[in-house]
């Protein structure tokens, strides 16, 4: 199964963001053991960085994203997907480039805290709660979700 992670989850789980961090580490975790492809749109690497700079420094960040580079299949966004976008009736930019990136890799879920924007997707669409709802019954007794042991890091303003 191929999982694309909106750019909202990513932060989520790496600013340990409760209650939202909770289910973006489970959703990661479950995803260790089983045969899902989690994917993440190239787009994602400069707002997550723009986002969490103030929370960590810099080396500790970087790295963090070559965690993240690694363990993802890192989506890349062409003049096709931008035009796609450009044409379509999403309201939000960015949902859209993330829309019609993971619809051209053929992703089986797009998991978002924005699933309102998403309204008219020919891909299934949940949050990552509702995803977690599925996973009734995938042990993750085995995992440790090691993120949700460390304090919780706010946005804080820009």
């Amino acid at each position: 199964m191929r999982l694309f992670l909106d750019t909202n989850v990513i932060i989520d789980y790496l600013a340990k963001r409760q209650p939202f961090a909770a289910d973006a580490c489970r959703i990661m975790t479950v995803s260790d053991g089983q045969n899902w492809e989690l994917c993440i749109s190239s787009l994602s690497f400069t707002t997550i960085y723009y986002v969490l700079r103030k929370q960590y420094e810099h080396k500790e960040l970087l790295s963090l994203l070559a965690d993240i580079n690694k363990a993802f299949t890192v989506l890349a966004v062409d003049g096709n997907i931008i035009e796609q976008a450009l044409d379509s009736a999403f309201l939000d930019f960015e949902d859209a480039v993330q829309y019609y990136t993971a619809k051209e890799s053929n992703a089986d879920v797009v998991i978002t805290r924005n699933v309102k924007d998403y309204v008219n997707s020919a891909i299934l669409v949940k949050t990552p709660t509702e995803f977690c709802d599925l996973l009734q019954g995938y042990d993750v007794s085995n995992h440790t979700p090691s993120l949700l042991n460390e304090p919780a890091v706010s946005y804080g303003e820009d």
